[in-house]
């Protein structure tokens, strides 16, 4: 993931779409909600660790960036600031996860050599 991508709001997904992809044989579909995402939100890298939905290839190291950058901010503002600047980054940071986190699985699955279902290979 570069860092582009993490902060990448106006090109987050918005519509559900159904990612595609043929492993011997057999046609694999995956889900990518197009909408805020509470448990990802709220439960960060253990919602793609635990959930069988965002079982893919290379997920849980691509929500890692952000879970990483989100311990540190949190372990500095709460060491050098208030517990009331922690809320509002804790608040900050549900929404950023909620606001991407399909967005980045999505990311993920093209990466995984996932289309949308509908399109070539030659469209994206």
């Amino acid at each position: 993931m570069n860092f582009a991508e993490l902060f990448d709001f106006n090109d987050r997904v918005l519509e559900d779409t159904v990612m595609v992809k043929e492993i011997n044989g057999k046609t694999i579909k995956k889900q990518v909600k197009g909408s805020f995402n509470w448990l990802g939100g709220i439960f960060t890298i253990f919602y793609a660790v635990f959930s069988q939905k965002y079982k893919t290839t290379g997920f849980v190291a691509k929500i890692a960036i952000p879970f990483v950058i989100a311990l540190v901010a949190n372990i500095i503002v709460s060491s050098a600031m208030g517990s009331v600047i922690s809320l509002i980054l804790n608040l900050a940071e549900l929404a950023w996860f909620g606001s991407m986190y399909d967005t980045w699985f999505k990311n993920q699955l093209l990466a995984n050599g996932y289309t949308e279902e509908g399109t070539t290979e030659n469209e994206h």
